[in-house]
């Protein structure tokens, strides 16, 4: 018989790596990255427009809101592993 938790498990029996608490916003933060690294080489090599900075400037926008999320979802974690902790986490 299956449960509801088992399509959320991986063939090692491991959570699936999307239901970790640190998923999104490390994905965020990568993916603002690699628009980062992209736009500065582009950038740089001689043919970079205004348009390139725009995109390194929306880059950074999407690390930094990465950063945010994964620091607000680490104190969420923490505090529903702790049992002690009564008021939700400030952010």
């Amino acid at each position: 018989m299956t449960t509801p938790d088992d399509d959320r498990t991986t063939w090692t029996g491991r959570p699936a790596l999307d239901t970790r608490w640190w998923w999104s916003p490390a994905l965020m933060v990568v993916v603002g990255g690699v628009v980062i690294a992209y736009q500065v080489a582009a950038y740089t090599g001689g043919g970079g427009i205004w348009l390139n900075a725009v995109m390194i400037a929306v880059g950074a926008g999407v690390v930094l809101t990465g950063l945010v999320s994964l620091r607000r979802a680490y104190r969420a974690h923490q505090a529903a592993q702790d049992p002690d902790t009564s008021a939700p986490p400030q952010g």
